[in-house]
């Protein structure tokens, strides 16, 4: 019965904090205290017996002062039991802070009202007296605070685990900083790890560098000093590592834990920032980095609609968004549960951000042109769509109706109500399209920017202005390989690989989404923005990787089993950027794509071939008007090669 009630406090703890303004209250009451008990020590001492009054103006100085620099410093924010050392430096800030407004009131009071304390050459001397057991007060609640609540929820030193930090870079010590400095952290150091050999049984910090050359002697460093992780300080060192420790962490059951950059860190939230290392982490790439403070001021005081904001791209840029200094965050998605647990996440994630959470299908015209009068968004991110290659070549007329008209229907919709900027999220697979879902994302990107053009050359009164993002298969997202691959690991396998010369292009879904929102800010309208996505990945590479990561071995624990391309599917995909279809930008990772030019009149002919087709739900008829739309539409392992033949 007691277990169950430590239980149950340990369960409601983590996830219930105080109110900051419940602890703003303790911060004053013990500030106003050791005032108190500071006064009546020189009281007591001093030839000087003070009126009763005295006290109560001490009290009311105190509380005063208290009050005003807690508010300035915010030292009563945080969060107690996660308190780290940044805390504890604005707490003894807020402490000094109160020092000196006290001896600048004491020492005005007593000047102009001729008083005498206990006697004026004391007021420094009681001042510094005070600031120091205040500030030892306030910080010594904070680490009692933060000891019990690991002592209820079970989080005490016997619990935490040894760790190596890999690398003897500044990165690496760094990462022992953080940890240091983190009073809640899960995990002790107990040294250095590194495969080079002259910085090996050095002192670093005043820890030992351990060197090895092999796994046999990373499996006895590991046993000696008793680690079950290895935190790697960045993810290209662990990138780098794939090879090497990461492999041999996977097959001795050892965790690999990596740190995400500084900037991601935030000052209550270190202790869930060192992380269990992913399978996009060891991705082929550098880290992608966007101009965060440009991209706030653009959005800045902006009424910003999502549409398929419940998907994995749109749910990732509303996530992104809600960090930005919008007025009104607008979600638009057809899907209720989906939508559902999005309202879950980002109440709790932004509970002061207006957000509008939208059930609505973007091909339902009287239904979007309510959402936009009402509204009136300023920026539209246009992320619904089908999205999965096999599912849209059996349903060429579905793929049409969402992807292509659907489209459309936003792109009048929001010329109509006057949007500034209007940005489609798109594919690398309309470059050249071999399957209906990449030519059905093409015929949109064509409506797009062919009404761009219209209203850039006066021919169209409008201000909206069009921006198209490509990328390729981002990591993670909903029906994607990894949580594939992840399921059929758990399961046992086999793991499905369709060829093992199939190659692939990835970015992990926060990337993709910053580089929409940069370039959103940089687009001066009726652009194409193609990502660099790093060098292709093997798929048959990936699920090896994972199957290493998992601890498990192939061929052995699990097989992977070769299924075949699926109807539609590359082998290989297109090169996304050359020096013959793109320009450069501003930006390292973006490129602008160089298109074909649409005449308007054309397009609307297409279209309406199309949504005839589609209307009567004859698939050759609407995969050859698609067609006849994108010339370079040539299907692949499919049945509709019958058409271009």
């Amino acid at each position: 019965m007691k277990n169950v009630r430590i239980r149950k406090m340990s369960a409601y703890l983590a996830g219930h904090y105080a109110n900051r303004y419940y602890v703003l209250l303790i911060d004053v009451l013990i500030s106003v205290g050791a005032s108190l008990l500071v006064f009546a020590l020189f009281d007591y001492f001093s030839k000087i017996r003070t009126d009763s009054i005295w006290y109560w103006n001490i009290a009311l100085m105190s509380a005063g002062v208290s009050l005003l620099v807690s508010l300035l410093t915010k030292s009563y924010a945080g969060v107690l039991r996660h308190t780290t050392i940044r805390e504890m430096w604005r707490v003894s800030f807020a402490s000094i802070l109160k020092g000196g407004l006290m001896f600048l009131i004491l020492y005005l009071y007593v000047s102009r009202n001729d008083a005498i304390i206990f006697g004026g050459e004391w007021i420094l001397l009681f001042v510094v007296v005070d600031m120091i057991l205040t500030m030892f007060l306030l910080i010594i609640v904070r680490i009692l605070l933060t000891n019990i609540y690991a002592l209820i929820t079970g989080t005490e030193c016997r619990f935490m685990m040894n760790a190596f930090i890999y690398g003897v870079g500044d990165d690496s010590v760094n990462t022992l900083n953080f940890l240091d400095k983190t009073l809640q952290s899960r995990y002790r150091c107990v040294g250095f790890i590194t495969s080079d050999r002259k910085n090996g049984n050095k002192l670093l910090c005043g820890y030992r560098v351990y060197h090895f050359r092999n796994e046999a002697e990373f499996a006895r460093l590991a046993a000696i000093c008793n680690v079950s992780v290895v935190i790697f300080p960045s993810n290209i060192a662990a990138r780098n590592e794939r090879d090497g420790i990461v492999r041999y962490c996977a097959e001795k059951n050892v965790k690999v834990m990596v740190r995400p950059p500084l900037l991601a860190l935030s000052d209550n939230m270190f202790h869930n920032t060192i992380r269990e290392i992913k399978v996009e982490d060891l991705l082929y790439r550098d880290e992608i980095k966007i101009n965060i403070l440009e991209i706030k001021q653009y959005l800045t005081d902006k009424v910003v609609l999502v549409t398929g904001g419940a998907g994995s791209i749109g749910g990732e840029l509303c996530r992104q968004l809600v960090d930005m200094p919008i007025r009104k965050l607008i979600l638009v998605d057809i899907a209720e549960t989906p939508m559902h647990n999005m309202q879950l996440d980002l109440r709790s994630r932004a509970p002061r951000v207006d957000k509008k959470f939208i059930i609505a299908d973007v091909r339902n015209q009287e239904r979007m042109d309510y959402v936009f009068k009402k509204y009136s968004p300023d920026v539209v991110f246009h992320a619904a769509a089908y999205k999965h290659v096999p599912m849209m070549e059996s349903n060429p007329c579905e793929a049409v109706t969402v992807n292509v008209f659907g489209t459309k229907n936003m792109v009048d919709i929001s010329i109509r109500h006057g949007v500034d900027k209007f940005v489609m999220i798109s594919t690398d697979k309309a470059v050249n399209p071999t399957s209906v879902m990449g030519a059905s994302k093409r015929i949109a990107e064509i409506y797009a920017q062919t009404m761009g053009r219209e209203i850039a050359s006066g021919r169209i009164s409008a201000k909206t202005k069009f921006v198209t993002t490509r990328f390729g298969n981002v990591l993670g997202s909903n029906g994607s390989v990894i949580p594939l691959f992840k399921k059929q690991i758990e399961s046992g396998g086999p793991v499905t690989v369709t060829d093992p010369r199939v190659v692939r292009y990835f970015m992990t879904i926060p990337e993709a989404c910053s580089l929409v929102l940069e370039a959103a800010n940089m687009s001066n309208g009726n652009d194409i923005f193609i990502f660099d996505m790093g060098d292709p990945v093997k798929i048959d590479d990936l699920a090896k990787r994972m199957i290493s990561l998992a601890g498990l071995q192939l061929g052995k624990d699990i097989q992977i089993k070769y299924v075949g391309l699926r109807p539609g599917e590359k082998l290989y995909e297109e090169l996304l950027k050359d020096e013959e279809n793109t320009l450069p930008t501003v930006h390292s990772k973006i490129f602008r794509a160089k298109v074909r030019e649409y005449n308007i009149s054309d397009v609307y002919q297409g279209l309406e071939s199309l949504r005839t087709s589609a209307s009567s739900q004859d698939k050759e008829a609407t995969v050859a008007a698609m067609k006849r739309m994108v010339p370079e539409y040539k299907s692949a392992n499919s049945r509709y090669e019958k058409i271009d033949n």
